[in-house]
């Protein structure tokens, strides 16, 4: 099966330096990813890195930073048991000169033998999730 995404994009008022650290800095970034409990990095902040991710009433989780480029894509990749490569993605993207919206992404690349109905359970299941959580974010940049 092939690759399974979802994205969402809001514009925002707020530059690229005022969103990123939302994304970086665990205090921020739980007001907005308010079921949040820890995430932590084991080393630099970039690609290839490795953490601990821990929502609530769901166990820690092993993440990998799989794109991170300052100020602009701050992407968590998860190996999901039986589901697959699941990534999250938070954009910062110019929508034209000094113009900037948040962009949201979710993808997952399915466990072979993961059916084509579960893999659209798991993906909206959890979709709703990142609109919810780039409207608070946005509140929040745009102060």
């Amino acid at each position: 099966m092939n690759t399974i995404s979802i994205s969402f994009i809001l514009p925002t008022k707020a530059k690229s330096t005022q969103i990123w650290q939302y994304y970086t800095n665990l205090n921020l970034r739980k007001l907005w990813e308010t079921d949040l409990e820890d995430f932590r990095i084991f080393g630099e902040l970039k690609s290839g890195s490795k953490g601990i991710f821990k929502l609530q009433n769901i166990p820690e989780m092993e993440v990998t930073l799989s794109k991170i480029i300052n100020e602009q894509e701050f992407t968590e990749q998860f190996d999901m048991p039986d589901i697959g490569l699941l990534f999250f993605s938070h954009q910062i993207i110019e929508t034209s000169e000094n113009r900037y919206a948040l962009k949201s992404e979710i993808s997952l690349i399915p466990d072979p033998k993961l059916d084509a109905k579960a893999a659209y359970d798991f993906i909206k299941q959890i979709s709703d999730d990142i609109i919810d959580k780039t409207y608070r974010l946005n509140l929040l940049v745009e102060g």
